[in-house]
C-alpha cells in the first residue's frame, strides 16, 4: 500500500493527468478569488475617499459647493478632489485654501467646463487623458530610476551562481511535472536576479559563468511562455537571450516560435533564415536544418490559416456593416455575449458594451445628404480606411476578438471611430457616437424602407467602403 506521508507518492500522484488539471483549475481559482478581493478593496476605498471628501466640503463656503456640486458623482472629479484632501492632510494645509488656490482652482474650472459642454461621455475621455498623462509621468519616473546593471564582487557572485541554478533546477522540474505557470514565474526570478549584476570584463571566468547561468535561464523562460502562449515574453526573453549570444540556436528557435505565434510570419521567416546560418557550426547541423525545413512548412501552413481565418471573419463581419439596419440589434447581441465568463473576451468588459446600446441618445436628424454627396462621404471614407496603420489596427483587433464577429463588431467600434471622426466634423456631424449614428441613418435612407433600393452605383460605393472597414483587400495600400 502507498505510504501517503511520502514525497514519492505526491510527486508521483502530480504527474497524473487529472492532478495537473485539478491543481491548474485550483489555481486560476485562487488568481479570481485574488482579483475579485482586491477589486472589492479598491471599491471600498474609493466609497471611503468619496465620504471624507464629502465631509470636507460640507463646511466648504457656497460658492464653491455650487461650482462642485452638479458634477461631484463623476469618478475623475472624485480623484482629483481626493487628491487635494490627501496633500493637504498630509501638509497640514487647509483643504478649502487649497482648492482657491489658482492652479487648483483652474483645473476644477477646467473640469466644469468640460461637464458642462459634453455631460459624462466628455468627462469620460477627460478621465482617459488624465489617466494617460498621469501613467506616462509614472513611466518616466521609473525610466529614470531604473538602475543599471551593478559590478558585482565575488562573494555576492556566487550568492546569484547559486540562485540561478537553484532557479534552473526547480524550474525545469515544475516545467517537466506541466506545470508551466510555476516554471515561468522561477525562471522570471531568476532572470530579475542575474539582470541586476556585471562582471569586470577582465574577469573573464566569472563573466562567462554569470552569462552562462542568465543564458540559459532565459531559454528556459521563453519556452515556458510558449507552453502558455504568452507569446510576447517569450519573444522578449529570446531577444534578450540574443542580447548575450547572438549565435545560440535554441535563442533563435524560440524567438521565431513566439514571432509565429504573434502571426508576425515575415519575421519568424528572417529568424529562420537566422537560425540556418547559426546551425552551420553547430555539431548537430543536419538535425537543425532538418528541423528548420519543417518549420519553414509551418509557417507556410499558419500563414494561409491565418489569412483563412481572418477572411472568414472579416467577411462574415459583412453582413452587419455600419450601415446596416440591424446595428443597434448587433451590439445587443455583443452586449450579452460580453456579459457570459468566457476567458477570450475578459478584455471587454460588460459596462462598456451596455453603454454602447442604452446610454445612447434619441437620434436627430439635422444633416440630409443627396445620393451624389453621399457617395462623395463613402470615398472620404474609404479613403480613411485605406490606410496601413488602421487596416493594421482591423487586422489585430480581429485576432484579440478570436474570429468571434460580435466581440469583433463591439471592438471595432472604438479603432474606426478614430478616423471616422475627422471625416464626420469635416461634413458637419457631431464628433461622437450620435454624429456616426446621424451618418449612418442619412446614407441608408437611399437604400429605401426595405433596404434594397439603394442605386447600384451607390451600393458599389458603398461595398468598398464596408470591404475596407473590416480589413478588405485594397487595404494597407
Amino acid at each position: 500500500m502507498a505510504d501517503l506521508n511520502s514525497q514519492a507518492f505526491w510527486n508521483e500522484f502530480m504527474r497524473r493527468p487529472d492532478a495537473k488539471a485539478a491543481y491548474q483549475a485550483e489555481r486560476r481559482l485562487q488568481e479570481k478569488k485574488h482579483l475579485w478581493l482586491e477589486e472589492r478593496r479598491k471599491i471600498e476605498e474609493r466609497g471611503e475617499h468619496r465620504r471624507k471628501v464629502a465631509d470636507a466640503l460640507e463646511d466648504a463656503p457656497a460658492d464653491l459647493k455650487k461650482l462642485i456640486a452638479p458634477m461631484f458623482h463623476i469618478r475623475v472629479v472624485e480623484d482629483y478632489l481626493w487628491m487635494i484632501l490627501d496633500e493637504s492632510t498630509k501638509k497640514n494645509q487647509n483643504f478649502h485654501d487649497k482648492l482657491r488656490d489658482a492652479g487648483t482652482m483652474s483645473q476644477i474650472m477646467r473640469m466644469r467646463e468640460n461637464f458642462q459642454a459634453g455631460g459624462e461621455e466628455r468627462m469620460l475621455e477627460l478621465e482617459k487623458e488624465w489617466h494617460a498623462t498621469c501613467k506616462a509621468m509614472a513611466d518616466d519616473q521609473a525610466s529614470k530610476t531604473e538602475m543599471a546593471p551593478q559590478n558585482i564582487d565575488i562573494h555576492t557572485l556566487k550568492q546569484v551562481l547559486e540562485y540561478a541554478q537553484e532557479c534552473k533546477r526547480v524550474g525545469n522540474y515544475k516545467f517537466q511535472e506541466g506545470l508551466y505557470e510555476e516554471a515561468l514565474q522561477i525562471y522570471s526570478q531568476g532572470d530579475e536576479a542575474m539582470s541586476k549584476w556585471k562582471v569586470d570584463k577582465h574577469l573573464k571566468n566569472e563573466e562567462k559563468w554569470l552569462k552562462d547561468y542568465h543564458l540559459a535561464c532565459l531559454k528556459n523562460k521563453a519556452q515556458a511562455a510558449l507552453k502558455l502562449e504568452l507569446f510576447k515574453t517569450a519573444l522578449e526573453a529570446s531577444d534578450k537571450a540574443l542580447a548575450i549570444d547572438n549565435e545560440d540556436h535554441k535563442a533563435w528557435y524560440r524567438k521565431l516560435q513566439a514571432e509565429k505565434g504573434l502571426g508576425k510570419f515575415d519575421e519568424a521567416e528572417a529568424s529562420l533564415a537566422k537560425l540556418e546560418d547559426v546551425a552551420q557550426w553547430c555539431p548537430d547541423r543536419r538535425r537543425i536544418l532538418r528541423d528548420c525545413e519543417a518549420e519553414r512548412k509551418k509557417i507556410k501552413i499558419a500563414r494561409v490559416k491565418h489569412k483563412q481565418s481572418t477572411q472568414k471573419m472579416l467577411g462574415t463581419a459583412l453582413e452587419a456593416g455600419i450601415f446596416s439596419i440591424d446595428r443597434d440589434k448587433e451590439l445587443e447581441e455583443a452586449t450579452k455575449k460580453l456579459e457570459e465568463p468566457t476567458p477570450s473576451r475578459a478584455q471587454v468588459t460588460a459596462g462598456q458594451a451596455k453603454k454602447a446600446v442604452e446610454n445612447q441618445r434619441p437620434l436627430e436628424r439635422n444633416i440630409q445628404l443627396t445620393a451624389a454627396l453621399a457617395g462623395d462621404l463613402m470615398d472620404q471614407l474609404a479613403d480613411a480606411y485605406r490606410q496601413k496603420w488602421f487596416q493594421e489596427r482591423v487586422r489585430k483587433c480581429a485576432r484579440d476578438s478570436g474570429y468571434e464577429r460580435s466581440v469583433f463588431l463591439m471592438r471595432l467600434k472604438d479603432v474606426a471611430f478614430e478616423v471616422q471622426k475627422p471625416v464626420l466634423e469635416k461634413w458637419g456631424f457631431e464628433g461622437n457616437e450620435h454624429g456616426v449614428r446621424e451618418m449612418t441613418a442619412a446614407i441608408r435612407e437611399h437604400a429605401g424602407k426595405n433596404g434594397k433600393d439603394m442605386p447600384d452605383w451607390l451600393k458599389e460605393k458603398q461595398d468598398r467602403c464596408l470591404e475596407l472597414l473590416y480589413g478588405g483587400k485594397e487595404g494597407g495600400e
